[in-house]
């Protein structure tokens, strides 16, 4: 038995951001096994009519931020060249994905005319509507600026692209509650001003003020847990959902 939202998507349009670590799974790069995985799981909600666009993190090729911290690297440079890494595993979902038959399209603010199209709004909704998968490359390459994160870009592109929801998958189960006894309890429901107040840091903070000035809201999830992904792209309960209201007495 399929879960009943799945036959009935809560969501209509949603940006699902992928993180670079969870992508490496138990490999030092990238991982086939996670990157078919998370294929077939958007293929999936697309097939149940969820418009599917993707920001993918970096890290599991290059992290700028330890480069940095161990070799005094110029910032702009080493995040620059976590824009090229962010590309590369945009151009290796679409692989995956169209593999399974799902026609996917990589925009990139980033420059790279032999692998991706210019960013355009416009053309990215227009594909989204065609029942197509956009992969934006994330840090600089979603946003045209290598200090933005990629949690940050993906705040932005769905605002831009009028999304119902920004699903950051990564490899923890959600956000944890650090005032229970038991440190696995996985909190289901905040607010975004609870999560500000909590000092959280499972997503970037700019990205999630930007989404609570937008009425965006963001779901915190584990994409290794097999299922997860079409729940959360369809609009399940997993992992930790924060938005406005956060939790009802």
């Amino acid at each position: 038995m399929k879960p009943k939202t799945l036959s009935n998507p809560k969501w209509r349009r949603v940006v699902f951001k992928i993180s670079g670590a969870a992508l490496a799974g138990n490999c030092q790069n990238i991982d086939p096994k996670v990157a078919m995985q998370i294929a077939r799981e958007v293929t999936t909600a697309c097939r149940l009519g969820v418009e599917v666009a993707i920001v993918v993190g970096g890290r599991n090729f290059f992290c700028g931020d330890s480069w940095v911290s161990a070799t005094g690297l110029d910032r702009p440079t080493a995040y620059q060249i976590g824009m090229m890494a962010t590309v590369m595993n945009s151009i290796l979902l679409q692989s995956a994905l169209e593999k399974l038959g799902v026609q996917t399209r990589v925009q990139s603010a980033f420059p790279t005319p032999e692998v991706a199209e210019p960013y355009s709004r416009q053309r990215a909704i227009r594909h989204l509507e065609k029942g197509r998968v956009v992969i934006f490359g994330g840090i600089g390459a979603g946003t045209g600026n290598p200090l933005f994160t990629t949690d940050t870009a993906a705040a932005l592109r769905a605002s831009e692209i009028n999304a119902d929801a920004v699903l950051k998958g990564t490899n923890v189960n959600g956000i944890y509650d650090c005032h229970s006894a038991n440190d696995n309890v996985v909190l289901d429901h905040l607010s975004f001003r609870e999560v500000a107040s909590r000092g959280i840091s499972s997503m970037d903070m700019m990205a999630i003020t930007y989404c609570e000035e937008n009425g965006i809201p963001v779901v915190i999830f584990n994409l290794l847990e097999p299922g997860n992904i079409s729940r959360a792209l369809c609009g399940d309960q997993v992992g930790t959902l924060m938005d406005q209201a956060g939790r009802i007495s």
